[in-house]
């Protein structure tokens, strides 16, 4: 009986140590971006140019399409205090993503995004658009600023797959 006892003992003081380690690991492959700001999926988040918009406030739709590395238009203007929809048509070869943010907050983005590249998306400024599909985001722009939309897949940033955004 004693035997048992210390190999049960023996396996669960390994497991016991083992633990933060696994779970560290697990957690980071399923772990998404809003995960990695901190945020909960649930909570509304502000961002220094607008918040997520309701769709019986939308006051504009703007249809983007998104190629290999690039954004038809490449760069849009919108006013404080309108509510836009945007559809985002894929039409490239292969996924692509579609987010807002200021410059500083794309680069960060596209940092974490390289560092864990199978990150689920789960922000509120931005939708994952697979190849042939569409995809759409509602979003109220607060202030006036330069923002950028971007794609975040691994390499496409860097390739240039973003456009600009004037908020006036």
């Amino acid at each position: 009986m004693k035997k048992i006892k210390a190999i049960s003992v023996s396996v669960l003081t390994a497991f016991a140590f083992s633990y933060p380690f696994l779970s560290q690991a697990e957690e980071m492959q399923g772990m998404n971006m809003g995960d990695m700001h901190g945020n909960k999926s649930s909570h509304v988040e502000t961002f220094p140019f607008g918040h997520p918009g309701k769709s019986n406030e939308v006051t504009r739709v703007i249809k983007i399409t998104a190629l290999d590395f690039k954004y038809e238009p490449s760069s849009i203007s919108v006013k404080s205090g309108e509510t836009i929809k945007f559809i985002i048509t894929n039409k490239g070869k292969v996924d692509h993503e579609f987010v807002l943010g200021t410059i500083t907050e794309q680069k960060e983005h596209d940092k974490e995004m390289l560092d864990h590249p199978h990150m689920k998306m789960d922000d509120p400024n931005g939708v994952s658009i697979p190849k042939g599909k569409s995809e759409s985001l509602i979003w109220t722009f607060t202030k006036p600023m330069t923002i950028q939309y971007a794609c975040h897949i691994p390499g496409h940033y860097a390739a240039g797959m973003f456009g600009n955004m004037q908020i006036k």
